[in-house]
């Protein structure tokens, strides 16, 4: 082998480049090391082609093997929000924001604007250093422009239409909570003074890729929180940012597992009796299930997802993904219905209705949805006196093969092809980036789920 053939084999081989000497991972590590991050040796932080940033083990790694454990007091949680004076001070000083406001925002939404807290701190925040080294900025199609926007496909521009409305409203409330502040805090006035929509937009999309699962029930007591800022939550609190675990990227094959440790005297705490001391004692760990060979990436799973989310919720999609699916809704199903003049009868609806047959109508790559098939049968053979309806749809769940009904939708599969056909051909005439890219490698998915369908 020549000596230009090996470079360019070594060449190939070479995926990533350490980078835990660079000044941003020399800072990192040591402000993670002073506030007792305990990690395994293993890894370094890395760049790789493919994913980006995430950790390189150095050595093998184990099934079994932890990772990383953190004090409960190095991860951004409930309890940090709980514990920031300030911070609760800017609501509850304002007793009507309670009641006004009384579960109207996600805790997604506020530990979103808690980030605003800190980031409006600058040095002077003990998680500058952390939030310096979170990107700038997030490839979620949320962001994209109006004019791309128009063109992706109908599913993708919902979950961004729902998102928008979470941020925009969320955000209206939080600054009129700043506007109405009677504080004279530094703190409280520096927020003010930072707080906008599209910094709003940074935060919340840092919660919203980088939080893990993290469950304190069993740690605090959050049952009485009506005079705390969690009566303003509308969901749970189970969401916590965790500094260098969130470097870890995700793979549909990796299995890990958390452990929360928590010292026996602790338990059930009142929120009103919480400081950080407490929680120096109390650690969040992962571990591997997977075994990882040296100089590789070493990944977590997020949980297993479909590239609609994927894409919307993270930023990233991921080739050969399973279990994608198209989505239909039960008012487009029935405008075709209504083409071939059929109309649903008040009693068809009702037991379409009953039994949860308006949801969750899909084509996935094994073809039909339970719902969406069991949907069908109710419209071509629920007045037929033969046939028990009931017993006919859940029959569906072992065999659905019904060819009438296969073929009988397939014109309405098809028209849903083209439209994504058209869009596609549309969205090629914009500039390439990787937002694009990703909207247009899941819009590809679902033709190829279409047409496998109307093949088979």
């Amino acid at each position: 082998m020549g000596r230009t053939q090996r470079k360019r084999k070594h060449k190939k081989l070479i995926q990533f480049y350490t980078c835990n000497n660079e000044k941003n991972s020399i800072l990192l590590n040591s402000w993670l090391a002073d506030n007792g991050l305990r990690s395994s040796q293993k890894l370094v932080f890395a760049m790789f082609n493919d994913t980006g940033r995430g950790l390189l083990t150095k050595k093998k790694i184990s099934s079994g093997e932890e990772l990383m454990s953190l004090p409960l007091n190095l991860t951004i949680n409930v309890t940090s929000l709980l514990m920031d004076v300030v911070f609760c001070r800017i609501f509850l000083e304002n007793k009507s924001s309670l009641v006004k406001y009384k579960q109207k925002v996600s805790f997604q939404s506020l530990l979103a604007f808690y980030l605003m807290h800190l980031k409006a701190q600058g040095a002077n925040s003990k998680w500058y250093i952390y939030l310096e080294s979170l990107p700038k900025v997030y490839t979620v199609p949320y962001f994209l422009p109006n004019e791309i926007v128009c063109h992706i496909d109908s599913e993708i521009v919902c979950v961004i239409t729902k998102q928008k409305n979470i941020i925009e409203t969320s955000f209206n409330f939080f600054n009129e909570v700043l506007q109405n502040t009677t504080s004279n805090n530094n703190e409280v006035q520096n927020l003010r003074s930072y707080f906008t929509l599209s910094r709003y937009e940074w935060a919340y999309f840092t919660v919203n890729t980088r939080c893990v699962y993290m469950d304190l029930t069993k740690l605090i007591d959050l049952q009485n929180v009506n005079s705390t800022i969690l009566s303003l939550v509308n969901d749970n609190t189970k969401i916590s940012l965790c500094p260098y675990l969130d470097m870890i990227n995700h793979s549909p094959n990796a299995r890990n597992e958390t452990k929360l440790m928590i010292s026996k005297d602790l338990a059930n705490l009142p929120v009103t009796k919480l400081n950080e001391d407490i929680f120096s004692d109390v650690w969040f760990s992962i571990y591997t299930k997977n075994n990882f060979d040296p100089y590789t990436q070493v990944f977590i799973c997020y949980g297993d997802s479909h590239n609609l989310k994927l894409i919307t919720e993270y930023g990233f999609f991921l080739p050969s993904n399973e279990i994608d699916f198209v989505s239909f809704s039960f008012d487009e199903i029935n405008m075709y219905l209504n083409s071939k003049c059929i109309k649903l009868s008040s009693d068809q609806i009702a037991f379409i209705n009953n039994h949860g047959l308006n949801n969750d109508l899909y084509i996935d790559l094994r073809g039909l949805s339970f719902n969406f098939y069991g949907l069908l049968m109710v419209v071509k053979y629920y007045y037929n006196q033969n046939l028990d309806i009931s017993r006919l749809i859940y029959s569906a769940a072992i065999c659905s093969n019904d060819r009438v009904l296969i073929e009988f939708i397939i014109p309405m599969v098809k028209d849903r092809l083209v439209n994504v056909g058209v869009a596609l051909d549309k969205l090629c005439n914009f500039s390439k980036n990787m937002v694009l890219d990703n909207c247009i490698n899941l819009m590809g998915q679902y033709v190829n789920i279409l047409e496998k369908f109307i093949k088979c």
